[in-house]
């Protein structure tokens, strides 16, 4: 009895993966060969190309298809390449297109699961509507005075790193000069807080700001979870960030 639970276990381990990475080739769509269970992600999980190197490198590889595909983890994407059906997507059928998928679930994880970019029907047209006037023309130039208080601090930061080089040269890190610059204006334009990340490189929102950007192998581990079985990751409660 035990082996042959053994068998069918190996047999469904086996034969389900066989079924989805079938799926594009049984409808002559183009796409990579995928890898066992994390489909056309390995470069990105193993860090050897950014996600967005990855879906440019997929876009360019059939330029004369109207869409492509794409297997991340045991779920089918479809990269669309046609402008006119981008459209058509977009507007005029756009009432069968408004979900987004599920990359945790919102009850579990709602820092990442009630989002905008990740709520659904009703609730995502709800969020939209009260989000939308924020950023009209006007309120956009009201953030300015903002953006430019922390654009003075950003520069006060480099003439005292110059100062201290000797008046030489000093050697800055571009990434993290303008990670920290779109972390302070966030907290200005969206919280109302002044934070000062370049001076003061540890302070709790940059801290949490970059925990929550940051999705290491761990973050990527438990997206896989609620790609493949999100039924189960619920039941046990997995969080994709801390406390």
């Amino acid at each position: 009895m035990i082996a042959l639970l053994w068998l069918v276990l190996v047999a469904a381990l086996t034969l389900y993966p066989r079924q989805v990475y079938s799926r594009f080739s049984r409808f002559g769509v183009k796409h990579f060969e995928p890898v066992p269970l994390v489909g056309n992600l390995s470069t990105v999980l193993m860090r050897k190309a950014h996600a967005s190197e990855d879906f440019n490198n997929l876009y360019q590889a059939f330029p004369g298809e109207r869409f492509v595909g794409r297997y991340e983890f045991l779920r089918n994407i479809v990269m669309i390449r046609d402008l006119e059906l981008v459209k058509s997507i977009t507007v005029k059928d756009f009432e069968h297109f408004i979900d987004h998928r599920m990359l945790a679930d919102a009850d579990v994880e709602p820092l990442f699961g009630r989002n905008l970019f990740s709520l659904r029907g009703h609730e995502w047209k709800e969020m939209r509507s009260t989000l939308s006037p924020a950023f009209t023309s006007s309120k956009m130039k009201a953030m300015v005075p903002f953006m430019m208080e922390v654009s003075e601090q950003m520069i006060n930061f480099l003439k005292m790193q110059i100062r201290e080089s000797g008046g030489k040269h000093a050697d800055i890190e571009c990434k993290d000069l303008m990670t920290r610059y779109a972390n302070d204006v966030i907290a200005s334009c969206a919280f109302g807080l002044k934070v000062d990340s370049h001076n003061d490189r540890e302070n709790e929102f940059y801290s949490i700001g970059t925990e929550t950007a940051n999705f290491d192998f761990k973050k990527m581990l438990v997206i896989f979870g609620y790609a493949c079985f999100p039924a189960i990751m619920k039941k046990f409660n997995v969080k994709m960030f801390s406390e």
